[in-house]
């Protein structure tokens, strides 16, 4: 994280561009999930995640979970597996 001696914009600098492909819909047990986009926004400008959802109200129970219940886990993507 950037420090008082190391702005925002020399942190930003450092990251490189990878990308992660999401199919748009997956089927689960014979059920059809669509990947919805969520936006927030912080002092750093708008950013957006996204969740599979069967449809948008089951998107926004699995948001208002996800707002309740979240936790950042340790490690960056490169370590994160399944945990299903």
């Amino acid at each position: 994280m950037p420090t008082e001696n190391q702005p925002n914009c020399a942190y930003r600098e450092r990251i490189s561009s990878q990308s992660i492909s999401l199919a748009r819909v997956t089927m689960v047990n014979g059920l059809q999930w669509q990947l919805y986009p969520v936006d927030f926004k912080t002092e750093e400008g708008t950013f957006s995640v996204y969740l599979y959802a069967i449809n948008l109200e089951h998107a926004a129970a699995t948001l208002l979970e996800l707002k309740e219940t979240a936790v950042l886990r340790d490690g960056d993507l490169g370590g994160i597996t399944r945990n299903d």
